[in-house]
């Protein structure tokens, strides 16, 4: 047991933070695989597909409510409680997000899917390699995702009272949203091995944080795909 406590190189330490990371990994995949199967079923039935096109708004604030209420969500519940909870999310994001995915042809989506797949790979390839900590990023992260949710805000609400969005704002955020969304998945996979090392030796707090880290993991992919998506449906659109 004191081998967790003890310097990160031992061998104990390390197998059991592999572990960790393969299980929190494990389940964020999952979620996105769980939230195409579903996209794939909704867009191919016609009548779970009207009902998705009239829940944008609803599933934007359930989004937004989830991530921020998914810490107290998850540790309030067992570890396989708050694994359905993120099931039920995974597969609540494939349904709503189905209208707007159908909006862009298969090689757009295709070719967002990729890079967005490349870059978060990369960016948790170097939070997790990286010999520093990098704890120092998270003020600025949540602040710049603030503020990302403010300017969504503003053009959804422009939107809805003068019929329009602000011309280019979707694309300006989109440019944003995207690199500081890499950044936040570096910053998340160097801050599980720093929580795993805090709360090694508690197997019930480990499942959990598997469970909130996957969370947080799969929000940070969704929405670089997402704005990914938008960017290259702009730049073709102009093509």
């Amino acid at each position: 047991m004191a081998l967790f406590a003890t310097p990160r190189t031992g061998t104990v330490a390390e197998s059991a933070l592999a572990n960790h990371m393969s299980q929190t990994f494990n389940y964020m995949i999952g979620g996105v695989g769980l939230s195409g199967l579903v996209a794939y079923l909704t867009y191919n039935t016609p009548a779970l597909m009207q009902i998705a096109m009239q829940g944008g708004l609803i599933f934007m604030l359930v989004w937004l409510a989830f991530g921020f209420f998914m810490h107290k969500i998850v540790f309030s519940l067992s570890a396989a409680g708050g694994l359905a909870v993120f099931a039920a999310f995974a597969a609540l994001t494939g349904f709503c997000l189905t209208p707007l995915v159908a909006q862009y042809t298969g090689a757009s989506v295709a070719s967002a899917f990729a890079i967005a797949a490349v870059m978060f790979a990369g960016a948790s390839a170097y939070g997790y390699f990286t010999g520093k900590s990098l704890s120092g990023w998270g003020n600025f992260l949540m602040l710049g995702a603030w503020g990302l949710v403010g300017a969504v805000v503003v053009n959804l609400v422009v939107s809805l009272v003068t019929g329009s969005p602000i011309q280019g704002l979707s694309f300006v955020i989109s440019l944003i949203a995207v690199p500081l969304f890499a950044a936040m998945t570096a910053w998340e996979t160097n801050q599980i091995k720093e929580t795993f090392y805090a709360y090694a030796n508690d197997q019930q707090v480990r499942a959990r944080l598997a469970i909130l880290s996957a969370t947080g993991l799969y929000m940070n992919f969704v929405t670089m795909f997402i704005h990914l998506l938008n960017i290259i449906g702009v730049l073709r659109s102009q093509e």
